[in-house]
């Protein structure tokens, strides 16, 4: 995996996350600013007619994380490439991935209309969860 980046206004303000076969669009509601299903991430950005928002993509550890973590959960990405793209379907940046599962990490501004999407990926698994407290036996 390699870093890269554009910078382009954004219709709807909406940029998609997803393996590159898989179309999986969560549904939209307008509260927060990040939504998601298993193979599919949409993240809120600055409105096409008020700029350009850039969008960074590479490993986790190579990334900027600055800003404020809006997302971190792992993303199925069965084909191996994950792609970022506008709401008409246009492939803006697209990258390989070793694995079937891939953690993704989204980083902004922290503002709705962020101007700036940070986008880590990564090889491990999430942290594991603690395991169930042990069942007394009686």
């Amino acid at each position: 995996m390699t870093l890269d980046s554009v910078r382009l206004p954004v219709l709807n303000s909406l940029i998609f996350l997803r393996d590159e076969q898989t179309r999986n669009i969560p549904e939209i509601n307008g509260i927060g600013a990040v939504w998601s299903t298993t193979s599919c991430v949409a993240v809120g950005c600055l409105p096409d007619c008020d700029g350009e928002t850039e969008v960074i993509i590479g490993p986790a550890d190579e990334v900027a994380k600055d800003g404020t973590l809006l997302f971190d959960r792992s993303l199925a990405t069965p084909s191996r490439s994950v792609v970022v793209e506008t709401v008409l379907s246009e492939t803006i940046l697209q990258i390989g991935v070793p694995t079937s599962q891939t953690r993704v990490r989204i980083w902004t501004n922290g503002l709705r209309d962020t101007d700036k999407v940070i986008i880590g990926l990564g090889l491990t698994a999430l942290p594991p969860r603690s395991p169930p407290p042990p069942k007394l036996l009686t």
